[in-house]
């Protein structure tokens, strides 16, 4: 009797540090990147279409750069970033999709997005943010989330 009590004593208090280790989420900067559109070819689905983009080869399947003058936008660096992307289908709506937070769980990166809406306009636009973030090399999947904390696309990170 005195053994099973010494047992369940000592597995009550594994049970206490095992709940403290789990990982908390812990804010990771971004920096929007400007210049570059979505492909015609690329297909949307309904609602927030979401990307995390590892090398230049899927970034260049996704976007094409837009040139300001005789200039064009600078590529991301992917040695040293990822991409994350998030568009919607053309709308007669003014939307701004907005990437709210980018949180770092143990080996899960977790990415907040939402759309904004606005007035309606005379033409279609194409809703995408495009943000960049210093490449973390134990980074196994990137979830992204909608503003009411359903997970709307999960990435799995291969090396």
């Amino acid at each position: 009797m005195k053994k099973t009590r010494i047992f369940l004593v000592c597995m009550l208090l594994l049970s206490f540090f095992t709940i403290n280790t789990i990982a908390q989420p812990e804010p990771v900067e971004y920096s929007q990147l400007d210049g570059f559109v979505l492909r015609n070819n690329v297909k949307l689905g309904t609602g927030l279409n979401c990307w995390a983009i590892i090398n230049l080869q899927q970034f260049n399947k996704l976007f094409t750069p837009v040139r300001s003058g005789n200039n064009l936008p600078a590529a991301p660096k992917f040695g040293t970033q990822f991409v994350l992307a998030v568009a919607s289908p053309a709308t007669m709506r003014k939307t701004t999709l907005i990437i709210e937070r980018v949180e770092l769980a143990g080996t899960v990166l977790n990415v907040h997005c939402r759309p904004s809406y606005g007035e309606t306009l005379s033409t279609k636009m194409f809703p995408l943010t495009i943000v960049t973030l210093d490449r973390i090399s134990f980074i196994k999947s990137f979830v992204f989330y909608n503003s009411d904390n359903k997970v709307i696309k999960t990435f799995t990170f291969r090396k």
